[in-house]
């Protein structure tokens, strides 16, 4: 069964070279700015992950060979933070580098229209911090 989806449309104008794309400035550098709070944010928690994993005292009794749960347990937490399969550092690291290539992506589209469109470059220039 197919899943109708929002970009369909404009999926098949990009394939055919007929999609048009039209952005105001400010919305550029909304987007940016956007992106780069995010990259920060993953940024710490990725950061948060790894110190994660390497707290020495967990206070678990993971300290007491008799509490053989208790070392398995912080065993566990510390490899899903950071160096396990399917770690939160390592998927935080993914979603930050999908981040980073959008807003380059974007940055690229903003200079090419600000290099071809004189009144997209004065308007960006009007409101660029």
């Amino acid at each position: 069964m197919a899943v109708d989806s929002a970009f369909g449309a404009y999926i098949e104008d990009a394939k055919t070279g007929t999609l048009r794309v039209r952005m105001q400035p400010r919305a550029f550098i909304d987007i940016d700015r956007a992106c780069q709070e995010l990259i920060t944010d993953l940024a710490t928690a990725q950061n948060d992950a790894r110190a994660f994993s390497e707290q020495a005292r967990w206070g678990l009794g993971e300290d007491s060979p008799r509490l053989w749960s208790a070392i398995e347990l912080v065993k566990l937490l510390r490899e899903k933070a950071f160096g396990g399969s399917n770690n939160a550092y390592d998927t935080l690291g993914d979603y930050l580098a999908v981040a980073t290539e959008i807003q380059a992506l974007l940055a690229t589209v903003r200079d090419t229209f600000e290099r071809t469109d004189d009144d997209f470059a004065r308007r960006l220039h009007e409101i660029r911090p």
